[in-house]
């Protein structure tokens, strides 16, 4: 029997094929210029990595990537996170309102609390066409929480409007950099050899209600609410 792990993994490798053969499975951030000052706005849930985690990162994928071709846009340490329900994508103005920010909230208050912690297994690179990310694997529990979440909000008459390579098989990707132009040789060198890098283990214990923008930049950042899953 397929794990879910192999389901995620199989969903990944596929996605990576697809933009590879100029196909489009999923909704995807456009390339920008300057991402830090983008003033489009979004509406999602996530989970912010803890400080080991972003160090990690940090010393093992961003800094010999950054070393290899510094012309990108690189994540900040406190921007790293994995989406867990996309609720509105960027816009500028946003597109949502104030009501709608309160509808999701009690979806929130109400979901969130009737799970169980669990993990996410951060390794290997997520090779997308203008960005890279890092993979995150995770159990069963992933799937039942973002498919009641996507129950709850399309019943209070608020929908998530991105695209997604499946409705059954979910999975974390950590974005840790997106491309201002097309990268240099020695970028691409780098990522072959960061291919199957491990970050280690994120416990899940909350779940933050957000609005930021594309590159999740700490000054764009706004948490709304944080809601706790039960250990």
């Amino acid at each position: 029997m397929v794990s879910y792990q192999q389901k995620q993994f199989q969903l990944f490798e596929k996605i990576e094929e697809k933009f590879k053969k100029g196909e489009n499975p999923s909704t995807i951030v456009e390339s920008l210029s300057d991402y830090a000052s983008d003033s489009r706005i979004c509406l999602t849930s996530v989970v912010f990595p803890p400080r080991e985690i972003q160090q990690a990162i940090i010393s093992k994928v961003i800094k010999p990537l950054k070393n290899a071709d510094n012309r990108l846009y690189y994540y900040l340490p406190n921007s790293f996170h994995l989406t867990i329900q996309n609720i509105k994508s960027i816009a500028n103005p946003p597109n949502f309102t104030n009501e709608e920010i309160e509808k999701v909230k009690k979806v929130l208050q109400s979901v969130v609390p009737r799970y169980k912690s669990f993990e996410f297994n951060i390794k290997g690179i997520f090779e997308l066409p203008t960005s890279l990310s890092l993979r995150a694997y995770s159990d069963e529990i992933l799937k039942y929480l973002v498919l009641e979440l996507r129950e709850e909000l399309k019943n209070v008459g608020v929908y998530d409007n991105k695209k997604y390579a499946s409705s059954e098989i979910f999975f974390g990707n950590i974005s840790i950099c997106r491309f201002t132009e097309t990268p240099n040789n020695s970028f691409f060198e780098e990522e072959k050899k960061l291919k199957d890098v491990r970050i280690g283990k994120l416990k899940v214990a909350k779940i933050s209600l957000i609005t930021t923008n594309s590159v999740c930049h700490p000054g764009k950042t706004n948490i709304i609410e944080e809601f706790n899953l039960h250990l």
